[in-house]
């Protein structure tokens, strides 16, 4: 059984997180989706995550695994949600954003490990309310936070120019 564990990404492994960032854009684009074409998540803003030590790496036998980033403020973009509601408007939240596996480990359930340590980390953190969204093509993760305890809630818009939704997720421990 190999050794898997989460820890906060350090400034030295930018570039490893970029390239699994990379790569997942490029799955996406091959799928046809249109989430993550316009650059973002940037090189800036991982930066920033792993600065203000909201960026986690999954590690599976000394290599990085997965990234995410889990963000203890509230997110702008989730104070309006439509065609439905959140289940918890009174609690905190985490938010789960920039979640990508590097290609070499698909296939092997550690998404549902990431999702899973994530939690962990946040309950820690005494949060109970999580967060998440996505494309409405992202069919894959639609299922994995399904599959991981999230039901759907309702659309949220982007702030960017198209105004563009995505599929919001809620999961209350």
């Amino acid at each position: 059984m190999p050794q898997i564990y989460l820890r906060h990404t350090q400034a030295n492994e930018l570039d490893q997180v970029m390239k699994i960032i990379h790569d997942a854009q490029k799955q996406l684009l091959r799928e046809n989706i249109n989430q993550w074409q316009d650059g973002h998540p940037s090189v800036e803003q991982v930066k920033q995550d792993i600065q203000n030590s909201i960026s986690y790496v999954l590690i599976s036998n000394h290599q990085i695994a997965g990234t995410a980033a889990l963000l203890k403020e509230p997110e702008p973009t989730y104070q309006e949600i439509i065609d439905g509601s959140w289940l918890n408007n009174n609690s905190p939240y985490a938010t789960i954003h920039r979640f990508a596996l590097a290609d070499d480990f698909k296939g092997h359930s550690l998404s549902s490990i990431l999702i899973s340590c994530l939690l962990t980390v946040g309950y820690q953190l005494n949060f109970a309310n999580f967060r998440i969204d996505t494309h409405p093509d992202n069919q894959r993760m639609q299922h994995l936070v399904q599959k991981n305890g999230f039901t759907y809630q309702g659309k949220i818009r982007l702030n960017d120019p198209q105004r563009s939704f995505r599929l919001a997720y809620e999961l209350n421990l």
